[in-house]
């Protein structure tokens, strides 16, 4: 028996203990429902990037359908398939496989050893790799011999390996009739469209929003047309870039004209034929417009161009290293208002 207790304070909790158990549990709500937030966060975004990549699966095996296929029986081209397969899919930074038929595989645009590894297990009929110097390859190019640079070219090499010669170049990609038809319901005769493709997967790649606007403006005063190309990630740029440049014009936004409101390849491709040049930046939609030989100006800041600019008959890539970053926001408006003027001026350019 305590002798010293007060009398009236048995079992009861001191106003200090009441407010530590209510501060520790305002902490552990907070923690729980921080936790949930993050969580249901977390899958959200992993169903919008998992959306994304069906997009890109869906325009990738369109593409293919379209332009590497050959009618009897049908099947895939490899020559026509293993560029425009990696060309499509560089600005993703996904992997893409092909498969025979038979399970065999075709093409793996990855070039790491480790996968290299894991795909020679895979049944084939000839292994080529590119992976550290095609030590893992069945074929190989000369061993002192210099390898190209720039992606394309190394893209060659391979077809070149596995179909044993050198195969022709085709030019650019032939945009669908019926698209080039709708596209010139929304871009007439008679003017110049200059094209702006202002997105990025990566915008650490990209030029700033506001300086294709004014560039975009600047045109307009010359009397030429802004042509903005806006995919899917700059879909919420349209109310803000329609009031600050009222003449231009949206054509991958006319979804009653082409009858659907999914994007295709085959509306930029349409779109990018009509074009007299355009901007953009090291993108998807800058190669998009450089398979149809739309005369480009693209823009680059941390990657480089040596190895993955566009491959036109007429471009101009401006670098962001000649306007003393790395950054492409250090390239002028003026630069590429000079760089569109100089493309347009250029006889048969369009």
């Amino acid at each position: 028996m305590n002798l010293f207790a007060q009398p009236g304070r048995r079992g009861r909790i001191s106003a200090l203990s009441r407010q530590i158990i209510f501060i520790n549990f305002v902490a552990l709500a907070i923690l729980v429902t921080g936790v949930l937030y993050i969580q249901s966060r977390r899958a959200g975004l992993v169903d919008e990037r998992m959306a994304g990549i069906r997009m890109e699966a869906l325009t990738v095996a369109s593409a293919l359908a379209e332009y590497a296929t050959v009618d009897e029986p049908l099947a895939i081209d490899d020559a026509k398939a293993e560029p425009l397969l990696r060309q499509l899919m560089q600005p993703t930074r996904l992997r893409a496989r092909i498969y025979a038929r038979n399970g065999h595989l075709v093409i793996d645009t990855r070039n790491r050893w480790r996968e290299a590894i894991y795909a020679r297990r895979v049944p084939h009929k000839v292994f080529i790799a590119p992976a550290m110097h095609f030590l893992f390859s069945e074929r190989k190019p000369p061993f002192l011999g210099s390898r190209p640079l720039h992606l394309c070219g190394r893209l060659l090499e391979l077809v070149a390996l596995a179909a044993g010669h050198v195969p022709p170049s085709t030019g650019a990609l032939p945009a669908p009739a019926e698209a080039v038809k709708k596209a010139r319901r929304i871009l007439p005769e008679g003017n110049i469209y200059v094209g702006l493709a202002p997105g990025a997967g990566d915008l650490t790649k990209a030029w700033p929003r506001y300086k294709f606007e004014k560039v975009a403006l600047a045109q307009a005063a010359k009397g030429r047309v802004p042509v903005f190309i806006l995919g899917p990630q700059e879909l919420g740029w349209y109310d803000e870039l329609q009031a600050t440049v009222p003449q231009a014009k949206f054509p991958l936004q006319e979804y009653d004209l082409w009858g659907e409101h999914a994007i295709t390849l085959d509306h930029t491709l349409a779109i990018g034929a009509l074009l007299n040049a355009a901007v953009a930046n090291d993108s998807g939609a800058g190669h998009m417009l450089a398979a149809i030989d739309c005369p480009l100006i693209s823009l680059f800041g941390p990657t480089s161009p040596d190895k993955l600019a566009p491959q036109v008959t007429h471009g101009i890539v401006l670098r962001a290293q000649d306007f003393g970053s790395s950054q492409t926001r250090a390239i002028s408006e003026q630069a590429v208002n000079d760089a569109i003027d100089k493309l347009l001026s250029i006889k048969g350019s369009k």
